[in-house]
């Protein structure tokens, strides 16, 4: 898998090293990117970023840029990983924050490509829940947030989000050991379209090898209602980020329920107070990517 690339720009903001500092390493001493795009723009890889780090730390104490910079050249990448291993929570952070960064320059370019590697190296260094929480969700945000405020366009969120489902759909198909039985409904409340969400669960089910049945976008309750009483699954989880109501007739469909149902509802979608659960069904709220896999992975088991 290709590793990311970085600029000089965005390694002096995650470093905080001056790119002039960067550039004159680079020209003077040999420290600097070994990577070239397809364009021939140089690019920092993550072991140039290792022994730009490991300058860094020697120049700070004192020591002559050029002695320094020999020591840097001079360490391989098992060397360089000890060296900089102290640095690994300021690192994370920095990874992550310059992850939704990447994420965001290359849906404003409309560079599948780049989302594409960009996924699938945090799907490699990162478990699904982590990946989610620490960096896909926040670059989606992020993303949104732009297009509402106008510097990118609805086209430039669109693919961001398309890239990350056809990720996230790799995982779910390289992972599940078996097609789904209908045990586990994944779906979206009626009329909501935002089913990244659901994808995200449905793969971190799957890291665990079970299969769940994903619906998809706007479910309608009607539908939603024949497919309960036709497949009777054990637990269902429904995501909604569009405001729902304490009255609507989904709350009723569900009271008609006669078997056990662990129903788990994700999203900010949902109201504040839940309907009580009654009979054979039990209704739970999940705030997060790992409250929802957990919930629904021992729902079964009561």
């Amino acid at each position: 898998m290709t590793s990311v690339e970085w600029s000089v720009g965005t390694v002096a903001e995650r470093l905080g090293v001056p790119a002039a500092t960067l550039r004159s390493w680079d020209r003077r001493y040999g420290i600097g990117p070994s990577q070239r795009t397809e364009g021939g723009h140089r690019r920092y890889g993550e072991e140039d970023i290792q022994r730009v780090r490991v300058m860094a730390r020697f120049t700070a104490r004192g020591v002559p840029a050029q002695s320094a910079a020999r020591v840097a050249l001079s360490m391989d990448a098992d060397r360089l990983l000890i060296e900089t291993d102290g640095d690994r929570d300021a690192r994370s952070t920095a990874d992550r924050q310059s992850a939704v960064e990447a994420i965001c320059s290359a849906a404003l370019s409309l560079d599948a490509e780049s989302l594409s590697r960009i996924y699938q190296r945090t799907l490699r260094d990162r478990d699904l829940v982590s990946a989610w929480t620490e960096v896909f969700a926040p670059a989606l945000r992020t993303v949104g947030d732009r297009w509402g405020d106008g510097s990118l366009g609805v086209e430039c969120e669109h693919l961001a989000s398309e890239v990350l489902a056809t990720e996230l759909r790799t995982v779910i198909r390289l992972s599940r050991p078996h097609a789904p039985n209908g045990d586990i409904v994944l779906a979206c409340a009626d009329e909501e379209q935002h089913h990244l969400p659901l994808l995200a669960v449905e793969a971190e089910l799957a890291s665990h090898g079970v299969a769940a049945l994903g619906l998809g976008a706007r479910m309608p309750t009607d539908a939603l209602q024949r497919l309960l009483k036709v497949h009777r699954p054990s637990r269902l989880f429904l995501w909604a980020s569009i405001a729902r109501q304490v009255d609507e007739r989904l709350w009723q469909v569900l009271a008609d329920v006669s078997w056990q149902l662990d129903v788990v509802v994700g999203g900010p979608g949902w109201p504040h107070d839940l309907p009580a659960s009654s009979g054979p069904v039990t209704v739970t709220r999940a705030h997060d990517l790992s409250g929802a896999s957990e919930a629904l992975l021992s729902g079964g088991h009561r």
